[in-house]
């Protein structure tokens, strides 16, 4: 059989279904049928590199891409030295076909000479973005970087329909050391890739509903609200931004013309800065789907009310009826981009998604483990 491969990740689609599609249209989808992914966003946002440029669209001060902002990004490092004021920055590699993740790909550097060389840095596959300061809280949470995550999900590119699903965080295992700020103790977020010397605390490491989020770094319930509407009108203008690249692929244009339909599921890890701004590390393609404690639980109810929203379970609709389908049965996903327009109305807290306590001491589960391991 022609169309079978032995590849176990088809990411240039010449294999299977993949194969067999794209050589008789992916225009003769039937309106039935739902695709998983929507295509274009491991060259568009799910891209490191593909991500800064079109963040630069909106601020300008976010990224600097090698080599083209090279002359740039020196005379900022160098500007900085000579006033003595201290920028720490994040040295990221991506390609599209390199397909980095999970921390992968990123170090933390201080100064010029630590740039890969020119040779490297011509092969554009290289960034460099400023370490922001964190939004920090009082007491045992003072000076401990963090990471929040959010869910995001697109319906269709043609018109673009986009949500988002709630927001968890978590926090570094240590607060920062001015001796050594770049510590990967305090530094590194994600455990997987911290030094085995560094001390874990499920106080810090374990994901928590935005409420309790809110709590740990002292914001109020206004404050809360508006960062998720800043949150959610960021995440609209960038994946706007990329509509160009995404709306033109092969297998999203024929979707499109068939009335079929697509969905993606992606996830975005982000930040709050001390002024209460989100600032985006990266947009995950295909998010682990075997998280565990309330991350897990965020995201097992994000895929079902997904499901639901897009009307799995329903007897197929025209391509003009999923909008209004999809808005009447939100459930826990908050609207972003509604037909191609940034859709501004309050943040959702989404509340009955904070309920993972609850749902431990009603499993005999007992409560969330806080001791040191």
């Amino acid at each position: 059989n022609k169309y079978l491969g032995d590849k176990r990740w088809d990411w240039h689609m010449e294999t299977g279904l993949n194969k067999y599609l794209g050589e008789k249209g992916w225009d003769k989808l039937q309106p039935h049928q739902v695709w998983f992914p929507c295509m274009g966003c491991k060259n568009s946002y799910c891209n490191k590199k593909e991500l800064c440029l079109l963040m630069k669209e909106i601020d300008p001060s976010y990224c600097f891409s090698l080599p083209e902002d090279r002359d740039l990004l020196l005379e900022g490092m160098r500007q900085r030295h000579s006033m003595q004021q201290e920028q720490l920055w994040v040295l990221k590699e991506d390609f599209p076909d390199k397909h980095k993740h999970v921390g992968t790909g990123i170090n933390f550097i201080k100064s010029e000479t630590e740039l890969p060389s020119n040779e490297d840095q011509n092969s554009g596959g290289y960034l460099v973005q400023p370490l922001v300061n964190h939004k920090m809280g009082e007491g045992i949470y003072q000076r401990r970087r963090h990471e929040l995550k959010m869910y995001i999900s697109v319906t269709s590119t043609s018109p673009l329909r986009v949500y988002t699903y709630s927001i968890t965080g978590y926090f570094a295992n240590a607060q920062i050391d001015d001796a050594d700020p770049l510590d990967q103790c305090s530094a590194v977020i994600d455990r997987n890739h911290m030094k085995k010397s560094c001390h874990t605390n499920a106080t810090f490491y374990e994901h928590r509903s935005f409420d309790q989020f809110a709590e740990n770094v002292g914001i109020t319930h206004s404050e809360k609200q508006i960062f998720i509407e800043r949150t959610n009108e960021l995440i609209g203008k960038v994946i706007v931004q990329a509509q160009p690249t995404v709306q033109n692929n092969v297998v999203n244009k024929g979707i499109a013309m068939s009335g079929a339909a697509c969905f993606s599921f992606l996830r975005v890890d982000f930040a709050m800065t001390d002024s209460i701004v989100p600032y985006i590390y990266e947009i995950n393609e295909f998010p682990f789907a075997n998280a565990k404690g309330h991350l897990g639980w965020v995201e097992q109810k994000a895929y079902r009310d997904l499901f639901i929203m897009m009307g799995l379970d329903h007897e197929p609709m025209d391509a003009l009826e999923r909008s209004k389908y999809e808005m009447d049965h939100l459930g826990g996903w908050t609207p972003v981009v509604i037909d191609d327009v940034i859709f501004r109305k309050g943040g959702n807290l989404s509340s009955a998604v904070d309920t993972y306590a609850e749902y431990r001491k009603k499993e005999g589960l007992g409560e969330i483990e806080t001791t040191n391991s």
